[in-house]
């Protein structure tokens, strides 16, 4: 735990199996905490407007901001990666989620002193918190295992009620009003559920031509969902006029009518709109959060070009400041009359006065270390500054280092005017050559190839830079398999349908240990242009795709095999398709 003030810094050496217990005396400069690489990821203000938690990523700590000072004045150690935070209403408790530990914590919280009194074991990787007014229930979304965990908070203590499966990798959550719903967001593509909450099920399953959703909201009224979001258009190409006029790479505030969103189909648009968040010259890389004032004011972060955008419904156009770098969370005042604003790149708060229009004030949270080669890479992948007017960054296309499921067109496998999927970049150390033709032979080149040739940056990325992308790149490693996720691994259909695998010479292509080959071969696959030679994808975490092949023409592994008859017009029986495929989701 981390000692403040005067008192020296001691390590905590209890279990972290046992309830942490923090007390801290007040400080007077943020100065005076530990260094350390927070990376604050979540706010929560507390319901009598005196102070504001910040969840920090990567410190596992919870900082803790008296609003009246501006200062940081405790922050406590309560897991090791702490992803969300929320403040449960009517108590002096927070939520929080450990996403390593894939765990709930109940915090108690008075003044600058906090204290875990329960942690819960949730579906794993959970990722954010979604808390009911009344303070009795709260929903878990986990990212990996694709699922929302119903959590109740009767009597103060923590239990699953029940688990909903997903039809995709959720991120964000947002409570419907007067529905007794709550919709949950796709965190890659632009998928998005709207669950009962009584029941606990999947009531509507619907779509967005987008991806990277971060923000929603509802309006004061009621009547409009507002979405942060951004939208790849494949049939526009990676040359510089497409994307200087915003062609190419949309990032946007959209608003749909909830009404139209529960009717659906053709209805879905009705008496929605969008503001584009960007302009040519000035784009607007990577729309992150939103809050939304009782009198309709959107504040957003638009994380890629470290800004804040606020306006309202009716306005022309969002008014645009500078913040710290990595602008994610947002959350208002009680009142609505300030916005904070988590840097998460920077380790700092920035208050926003909508009164004013003004930033007023940036709260440290500490001291921060001097970062490694692959942190400064981390920082460049989600810069979007590095792209032609700050349209996109490395993360617009390539969602936390995974895929945001769509299709670009680009000249990286050689094949100009043929869009193909985007490819995961989790376990990509192991995986090389890159690009679907195979011809990229290193990291460092890709990464060139892609600044310069898909980003259209002016100049080439200098050769420190390319280093400390390749260096985080070759940290991002693969999410567990679903089925093992879930704890729904049928052994009996995997060892089947290993040996279908073996005895059908998959591995030709996709050999073991990788499941992919560093040749490239014509498996009866075209693309537009008439390519016909593709260097084959690795089949490791392939249950986390929602779309196969080039021109992500299936949606299903059993329609791998059963509808197009990979490889090479080849025939399969339903049980075949269904063992193959439950052999691969394992992987």
């Amino acid at each position: 735990m981390f000692r403040l003030g005067h008192l020296s810094l001691r390590r905590a050496t209890l279990s972290t199996a046992i309830l942490l217990i923090c007390t801290c005396s007040a400080i007077t400069s943020a100065a005076d905490f530990a260094t350390a690489l927070r990376r604050p990821v979540g706010l929560a203000p507390s319901t009598d407007g005196h102070w504001l938690y910040v969840a920090n990523r990567d410190a596992g700590s919870l900082s803790i901001i008296n609003l009246n000072s501006s200062q940081v004045v405790a922050e406590h150690k309560i897991g090791r990666q702490i992803t969300d935070i929320a403040a449960v209403c009517g108590s002096q408790q927070l939520l929080a989620i450990d996403g390593a530990a894939h765990e709930l914590l109940l915090i108690n919280i008075d003044g600058e002193q906090a204290q875990v009194v329960q942690r819960l074991s949730i579906s794993p990787y959970p990722a954010t918190i979604c808390i009911d007014p009344d303070g009795r229930s709260a929903t878990v979304a986990s990212l990996w295992s694709r699922r929302l965990t119903v959590v109740s908070l009767d009597d103060r203590v923590l239990s699953v009620t029940r688990v909903v499966d997903l039809p995709f990798a959720p991120r964000g959550q947002l409570l419907l009003p007067s529905r007794d719903r709550r919709l949950v967001a796709d965190a890659f593509g632009g998928k998005f559920a709207i669950v009962d909450s009584p029941s606990g099920k999947l009531a509507i399953l619907r779509e967005i031509p987008g991806h990277n959703i971060r923000g929603l909201g509802v309006s004061p009224s009621g009547e409009m969902l507002v979405v942060a979001h951004q939208m790849l258009n494949d049939l526009a190409h990676s040359v510089r006029n497409d994307i200087h006029w915003g062609l190419l790479m949309t990032n946007d505030l959209r608003w749909l009518k909830l009404d139209s969103v529960l009717t659906g189909g053709e209805h879905l648009y009705h008496g929605g709109h969008m503001h584009p968040l960007g302009e040519s010259g000035r784009g607007g890389g990577d729309p992150g959060s939103l809050d939304i004032a009782a009198d309709g004011t959107v504040v957003v972060a638009i994380s890629g070009v470290n800004e804040v955008a606020f306006g309202k419904e009716g306005d022309f156009s969002m008014q645009r400041l500078p913040v710290g770098r990595r602008p994610t969370a947002v959350k208002l005042s009680r009142d609505g009359a300030t916005a904070y604003i988590a840097n998460t790149f920077d380790d700092s708060i920035s208050v926003l006065d909508l009164g004013r229009r003004e930033i007023t004030s940036t709260i440290s949270l500490g001291p921060s270390p001097d970062l490694n080669l692959a942190q400064r890479g981390e920082l460049l992948f989600y810069d979007a500054r590095l792209s032609h007017d700050g349209w996109m960054s490395c993360h617009s296309c390539h969602t936390e280092g995974h895929s945001n499921g769509q299709m670009n067109d680009n000249f990286s496998d050689r094949s100009f005017g043929s869009a193909k999927r985007v490819l995961s970049l989790l376990g990509v150390k192991d995986t090389l050559p890159l690009a679907w033709s195979g011809q990229i032979k290193t990291l460092e080149e890709q990464i060139q190839n892609s600044v310069t040739g898909t980003m259209q940056r002016e100049d080439a990325l200098a050769s420190e830079d390319v280093a400390a992308l390749a260096a985080y790149l070759r940290t991002l490693e693969l999410p567990p398999p679903l089925d093992q996720l879930r704890g729904t691994r049928d052994h009996a259909a995997i060892e089947r349908g290993r040996l279908i695998f073996e005895r059908r010479d998959c591995a030709s292509c996709h050999a073991p240990p990788t499941y992919t080959s560093p040749a490239a071969y014509d498996v009866g696959l075209r693309d537009a242009q008439g390519l016909k030679i593709f260097n084959p994808p690795s089949l490791r975490a392939v249950s986390h795709l929602d779309s196969y092949f080039h021109d992500c023409g299936v949606n299903t592994l059993k329609d791998v095999f059963l509808q197009n008859r990979h490889p090479g017009n080849s025939l399969y029986s339903p049980e075949d398709a269904r063992d193959l495929a439950a052999f691969l989701g394992s992987l």
